[in-house]
């Protein structure tokens, strides 16, 4: 068959080339209906059926093992987790002391400073003095118009020793 087509590329027939290998392959693809090749075919169909129960078979395997990993890595998984709770429940319950006590030394602060607070205001007392109020303006209820002198009844009535002044005198 080779050197036919060996030929038929020298002489640069494609087709004759060809034609032999379309032959090839119908033999090979029409097996079944020649007389010599049936036993092959079923051969081949045997074959075909044990290849295909084996791969069913390793499917199976490899589908049993990725169970049993999966079941694995869950219950690692499971156990992970039920550390990682049990070490919160330990840090809730820190944190719960801890804000208690801090609630409590809170509450202690608050109520002295609020007893400090509320005692303050019961000691504070208005203060009366009875000062005498001295200003250089003029009074209002008086008809003395002079502005900026000194108002004070001990200044207009004198009391300097021999000398006797008189602010409030007649008006010029």
């Amino acid at each position: 068959m080779n050197e036919h087509v060996f030929a038929a590329i020298v002489t640069n027939d494609e087709a004759k080339a060809l034609l032999s290998v379309e032959e090839f392959n119908d033999a090979l693809a029409f097996a079944d209906h020649l007389r010599g090749h049936a036993a092959t075919t079923a051969a081949a169909a045997a074959a075909k059926t044990a290849a295909t129960a084996k791969a069913a078979a390793a499917t199976t395997a490899a589908a049993a093992e990725a169970a049993a990993v999966t079941a694995a890595k869950t219950a690692t998984i499971a156990a992970e987790t039920a550390t990682a709770a049990a070490e919160a429940a330990a840090i809730t319950a820190e944190t719960a002391a801890a804000k208690t006590a801090a609630a409590l030394i809170v509450e202690i602060v608050v109520a002295e400073t609020v007893a400090l607070v509320l005692a303050a205001p019961a000691a504070a007392t208005s203060i009366k003095t009875h000062a005498l109020l001295v200003t250089f303006a003029s009074p209002q209820d008086q008809s003395d118009k002079h502005v900026g002198r000194m108002t004070c009844k001990i200044h207009r009535k004198g009391g300097f020793g021999n000398h006797y002044i008189n602010f409030s005198g007649p008006c010029e």
